[in-house]
């Protein structure tokens, strides 16, 4: 039986899904946000450095309380078949600069006809292959809740933005505008705010989900402009929350004469 994906269900009907963005060692962090009510987590693979075992465990976690666990990976089709056969419900591809990039996300996330995945049932996320029926039907099943997204974050990949967003098996469109600005030999911001604005309008305009950072305040605005995937760090959370904590404890301190260092 191919697991329900929660997230593109919410997209598919209209609504906006909520998400975290953690490393992949951060199963607990998971574990507690599916607890708290979010739909998905974007564990950075990217970046992060990490083992497959500690990725499953992400996976796992998220799967407790039906979050959608998207894996977020360069375009190594190695490491981005073993996030799934491992339980990913989706990937999110770095660099994908040109239409025959994009492309080849779909080949290696989607089974046929929409792609070029390769069939095991045996690993976590064929459900160790004890409820497959029909191999055909579970591999169209398997499409119709995996998530495929691209990372658009160089100016390549904006002049190719429309033969990008003509890939029917991408669902949803990350940005990375530090990484524009630094392909354009750091841009001034207008110029750079001016595209970015661009790859959401036409992103949202070809049916495509767009992915956000988020807080409290900003929720509003960001649904106004299209944005449908929000997204919160813990490590921001921690950040925030220690800097108030260690600027009330050193308030405490003088007020009750204690020696400052």
């Amino acid at each position: 039986m191919v697991r329900h994906n929660r997230t593109k269900e919410i997209l598919k009907n209209g609504g906006a899904a909520f998400g975290i963005t953690v490393g992949p060692n951060d199963a607990d962090l998971v574990e507690m946000a599916g607890l708290l009510g979010f739909d998905f987590a974007i564990v950075d693979c990217e970046h992060d450095l990490f083992d497959e075992s500690a990725l499953t465990q992400v996976l796992r976690a998220a799967d407790l309380h039906g979050m959608t666990a998207i894996a977020r990976m360069q375009n190594n089709p190695e490491l981005l078949l073993h996030a799934l056969d491992g339980g990913a419900q989706g990937v999110l591809v770095a660099r994908v600069n040109t239409a025959a990039d994009a492309q080849f996300v779909v080949d290696v996330a989607k089974f046929h006809p929409e792609g070029k995945r390769t069939i095991f049932f045996r690993s976590r996320g064929g459900g160790y292959a004890l409820e497959i029926g029909s191999p055909e039907q579970w591999t169209l099943d398997t499409n119709a809740e995996t998530m495929a997204g691209c990372i658009i974050e160089e100016i390549t990949a904006v002049n190719n933005l429309s033969e990008i967003l003509a890939q029917s098996g991408i669902d949803f469109i990350d940005l990375g505008p530090l990484d524009l600005s630094h392909s354009m030999g750091w841009a001034e911001q207008s110029e750079v705010s001016r595209l970015v604005d661009k790859v959401i309008a036409d992103s949202v305009n070809a049916g495509k989900s767009v992915v956000s950072p988020a807080n409290s305040e900003n929720i509003p605005a960001l649904l106004d402009r299209g944005f449908r995937m929000l997204t919160v760090s813990p490590r921001e959370f921690f950040q925030a929350g220690a800097t108030q904590f260690l600027s009330k404890g050193q308030e405490a301190l003088s007020s009750k004469g204690f020696p400052q260092i």
